[in-house]
Protein backbone atom coordinates (compact mmCIF):
# COMPACT_ATOMS: atom_id res chain seq x y z
CA UNK A 1 0.00 0.00 0.00
CA UNK A 2 1.58 3.31 -1.04
CA UNK A 3 1.75 6.38 1.20
CA UNK A 4 -1.01 8.23 -0.71
CA UNK A 5 -3.42 5.32 -0.17
CA UNK A 6 -2.45 5.10 3.51
CA UNK A 7 -2.97 8.84 3.89
CA UNK A 8 -6.36 8.61 2.24
CA UNK A 9 -7.36 5.70 4.52
CA UNK A 10 -6.30 7.64 7.63
CA UNK A 11 -8.34 10.67 6.51
CA UNK A 12 -11.40 8.49 5.82
CA UNK A 13 -10.92 6.70 9.16
CA UNK A 14 -10.72 10.02 10.99
CA UNK A 15 -13.90 11.24 9.33
CA UNK A 16 -15.76 8.02 10.20
CA UNK A 17 -14.57 8.19 13.84
CA UNK A 18 -15.68 11.82 14.09
CA UNK A 19 -19.02 10.92 12.48
CA UNK A 20 -19.58 8.05 14.92
CA UNK A 21 -18.73 10.31 17.87
CA UNK A 22 -21.13 12.95 16.57
CA UNK A 23 -23.81 10.32 16.03
CA UNK A 24 -23.37 9.06 19.59
CA UNK A 25 -23.53 12.53 21.08
CA UNK A 26 -26.33 13.58 18.74
CA UNK A 27 -28.53 10.60 19.55
CA UNK A 28 -28.35 11.44 23.23
CA UNK A 29 -29.04 15.13 22.62
CA UNK A 30 -31.66 14.83 19.90
CA UNK A 31 -33.44 11.61 20.82
CA UNK A 32 -35.20 11.09 17.50
CA UNK A 33 -32.51 11.70 14.91
CA UNK A 34 -34.26 10.68 11.72
CA UNK A 35 -33.98 8.00 9.12
CA UNK A 36 -30.17 7.75 8.80
CA UNK A 37 -29.48 7.60 12.51
CA UNK A 38 -32.26 5.06 12.86
CA UNK A 39 -30.35 2.86 10.40
CA UNK A 40 -26.91 3.35 12.01
CA UNK A 41 -27.59 3.58 15.76
CA UNK A 42 -29.12 0.61 17.52
CA UNK A 43 -30.52 0.66 21.06
CA UNK A 44 -31.42 -3.03 21.18
CA UNK A 45 -29.54 -4.44 24.24
CA UNK A 46 -28.62 -7.66 22.39
CA UNK A 47 -27.16 -5.71 19.46
CA UNK A 48 -25.28 -3.42 21.87
CA UNK A 49 -23.77 -6.51 23.58
CA UNK A 50 -22.78 -7.90 20.18
CA UNK A 51 -21.02 -4.70 19.05
CA UNK A 52 -19.45 -4.23 22.50
CA UNK A 53 -18.18 -7.82 22.50
CA UNK A 54 -16.34 -7.09 19.25
CA UNK A 55 -14.42 -4.35 21.07
CA UNK A 56 -13.80 -5.84 24.55
CA UNK A 57 -15.51 -7.45 27.51
CA UNK A 58 -16.20 -5.06 30.39
CA UNK A 59 -18.56 -4.19 33.23
CA UNK A 60 -20.62 -1.02 32.85
CA UNK A 61 -20.39 0.99 36.10
CA UNK A 62 -23.51 1.32 38.20
CA UNK A 63 -25.65 4.29 37.25
CA UNK A 64 -24.99 4.02 33.50
CA UNK A 65 -27.67 2.77 31.13
CA UNK A 66 -29.45 3.79 27.90
CA UNK A 67 -27.00 1.71 25.84
CA UNK A 68 -26.56 2.35 22.15
CA UNK A 69 -24.30 0.98 19.46
CA UNK A 70 -23.29 1.78 15.90
CA UNK A 71 -21.26 -0.23 13.42
CA UNK A 72 -20.35 1.45 10.14
CA UNK A 73 -17.61 0.72 7.59
CA UNK A 74 -15.75 -1.48 10.09
CA UNK A 75 -15.87 1.15 12.86
CA UNK A 76 -17.71 0.32 16.08
CA UNK A 77 -19.15 2.61 18.76
CA UNK A 78 -20.86 1.69 22.00
CA UNK A 79 -22.17 4.31 24.41
CA UNK A 80 -23.91 4.53 27.76
CA UNK A 81 -25.56 7.50 29.46
CA UNK A 82 -25.32 8.20 33.17
CA UNK A 83 -28.45 8.48 35.32
CA UNK A 84 -27.82 12.25 35.55
CA UNK A 85 -28.21 12.58 31.75
CA UNK A 86 -24.88 14.42 31.59
CA UNK A 87 -22.35 11.61 32.08
CA UNK A 88 -21.30 9.30 29.26
CA UNK A 89 -19.13 6.29 28.49
CA UNK A 90 -17.99 5.58 24.93
CA UNK A 91 -15.93 2.78 23.44
CA UNK A 92 -14.87 3.36 19.82
CA UNK A 93 -12.91 0.93 17.67
CA UNK A 94 -11.28 1.41 14.27
CA UNK A 95 -10.90 -1.57 11.92
CA UNK A 96 -7.66 -3.51 12.20
CA UNK A 97 -6.84 -2.93 8.50
CA UNK A 98 -6.16 0.77 9.12
CA UNK A 99 -2.47 1.56 9.67
CA UNK A 100 -2.97 3.67 12.81
CA UNK A 101 0.06 4.92 14.73
CA UNK A 102 -0.77 4.51 18.44
CA UNK A 103 1.79 7.11 19.59
CA UNK A 104 0.42 9.69 17.15
CA UNK A 105 -3.16 8.91 18.20
CA UNK A 106 -2.29 9.33 21.89
CA UNK A 107 -0.75 12.72 21.08
CA UNK A 108 -3.89 13.71 19.14
CA UNK A 109 -6.18 12.60 21.98
CA UNK A 110 -4.15 14.71 24.39
CA UNK A 111 -4.15 17.73 22.06
CA UNK A 112 -7.74 17.63 20.78
CA UNK A 113 -8.93 20.11 23.41
CA UNK A 114 -6.55 22.79 22.23
CA UNK A 115 -8.35 22.86 18.88
CA UNK A 116 -11.91 22.46 20.20
CA UNK A 117 -13.19 25.96 20.91
CA UNK A 118 -16.61 24.61 21.96
CA UNK A 119 -15.45 22.54 24.93
CA UNK A 120 -12.02 24.11 25.53
CA UNK A 121 -10.55 20.92 27.02
CA UNK A 122 -7.25 21.10 28.87
CA UNK A 123 -5.19 18.03 29.72
CA UNK A 124 -4.71 18.07 33.49
CA UNK A 125 -3.04 14.68 33.94
CA UNK A 126 -1.49 11.82 32.00
CA UNK A 127 -0.84 8.65 33.94
CA UNK A 128 0.01 5.07 33.13
CA UNK A 129 -2.83 2.57 33.33
CA UNK A 130 -3.46 -1.04 32.45
CA UNK A 131 -6.20 -2.34 30.18
CA UNK A 132 -6.16 -6.13 30.25
CA UNK A 133 -2.52 -7.10 29.84
CA UNK A 134 -1.64 -3.86 28.06
CA UNK A 135 0.12 -0.82 29.47
CA UNK A 136 -1.32 2.44 28.12
CA UNK A 137 -1.84 6.07 29.13
CA UNK A 138 -4.96 7.51 30.76
CA UNK A 139 -5.45 11.12 29.73
CA UNK A 140 -7.55 13.25 32.09
CA UNK A 141 -8.92 16.47 30.62
CA UNK A 142 -11.14 19.21 31.95
CA UNK A 143 -13.26 21.78 30.21
CA UNK A 144 -16.73 23.28 30.05
CA UNK A 145 -19.78 22.02 28.22
CA UNK A 146 -21.75 24.16 25.79
CA UNK A 147 -23.98 25.24 28.67
CA UNK A 148 -20.92 26.16 30.80
CA UNK A 149 -20.92 23.13 33.12
CA UNK A 150 -17.38 22.12 34.22
CA UNK A 151 -16.58 18.64 32.83
CA UNK A 152 -13.86 16.05 33.31
CA UNK A 153 -12.97 13.37 30.78
CA UNK A 154 -10.77 10.27 30.97
CA UNK A 155 -9.56 8.63 27.74
CA UNK A 156 -7.24 5.76 26.94
CA UNK A 157 -6.28 3.92 23.77
CA UNK A 158 -5.95 0.14 23.77
CA UNK A 159 -5.84 -2.80 21.39
CA UNK A 160 -9.44 -3.88 21.05
CA UNK A 161 -10.55 -7.23 19.72
CA UNK A 162 -10.98 -5.85 16.20
CA UNK A 163 -8.50 -2.96 16.06
CA UNK A 164 -7.27 0.12 17.89
CA UNK A 165 -9.90 1.24 20.41
CA UNK A 166 -10.55 4.23 22.64
CA UNK A 167 -12.43 4.26 25.93
CA UNK A 168 -13.78 7.62 27.11
CA UNK A 169 -15.66 8.54 30.27
CA UNK A 170 -17.00 12.08 30.68
CA UNK A 171 -18.84 13.49 33.71
CA UNK A 172 -19.53 16.86 35.25
CA UNK A 173 -16.69 17.72 37.66
CA UNK A 174 -19.21 18.02 40.52
CA UNK A 175 -20.18 14.35 40.13
CA UNK A 176 -16.85 12.90 38.95
CA UNK A 177 -16.56 9.29 40.14
CA UNK A 178 -12.91 8.18 40.00
CA UNK A 179 -13.85 4.77 41.44
CA UNK A 180 -16.29 4.14 38.55
CA UNK A 181 -13.61 5.09 36.00
CA UNK A 182 -11.04 2.82 37.65
CA UNK A 183 -13.56 -0.05 37.88
CA UNK A 184 -14.41 0.27 34.16
CA UNK A 185 -10.72 0.28 33.17
CA UNK A 186 -9.99 -2.69 35.45
CA UNK A 187 -12.88 -4.66 33.94
CA UNK A 188 -11.81 -4.11 30.30
CA UNK A 189 -10.51 -7.36 28.83
CA UNK A 190 -9.81 -7.58 25.12
CA UNK A 191 -8.31 -11.02 24.32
Amino acid sequence: MNSATKGCLVVVASLVILTLCAVGAGVTAVGSAGWLLGRVVDRDPERVREVAGGIAEYEVPEGFGAPMAAHLLGFSLVGYEGADGRSHIYLIQAPRILPLDRAALETQVAQVGARDLHTRLTVVEERPCRIGEEETTLIISEGRSGDDVPYRSASALFNGRGGTALVNVAMPVASWDEAAVEALLASLDQP
